[in-house]
């Protein structure tokens, strides 16, 4: 099982896994996380755990994943460069225009 120990606002700055006769701090929160864990951004409220991330922060997260998932991989682009280079073969040779 694991303890988290959170900051004032109730963000996880620590986790320990928690067994036998391990002291951990005052500030440490005993409730475990759900799993699969549900929140990007877990924050503990008092009486539960909930989800921290603000619609700022989402909007940003997403916006990252999207231009992320936009990139061609190194794979493509070394297709797309030998595509180019065969293509370009294939003009010089006058088999295409």
């Amino acid at each position: 099982m694991y303890a988290y120990t959170i900051n004032t606002k109730g963000f996880i700055i620590k986790s320990y896994l928690v067994g036998g006769d391990i002291a951990v701090p005052s500030t440490t929160i005993n409730v475990q996380l759900p799993q699969p864990l549900p929140y990007v951004r877990p924050k503990w409220d008092g009486e539960e755990w909930v989800e921290g991330e603000t619609e700022e922060e989402k909007t940003e997260r997403e916006e990252r994943q999207l231009l992320e998932s936009l990139k061609p991989s190194p794979k493509e682009i070394a297709y797309a460069e030998l595509e180019i280079k065969i293509l370009t073969m294939l003009t010089d040779l006058e088999v295409v225009q």
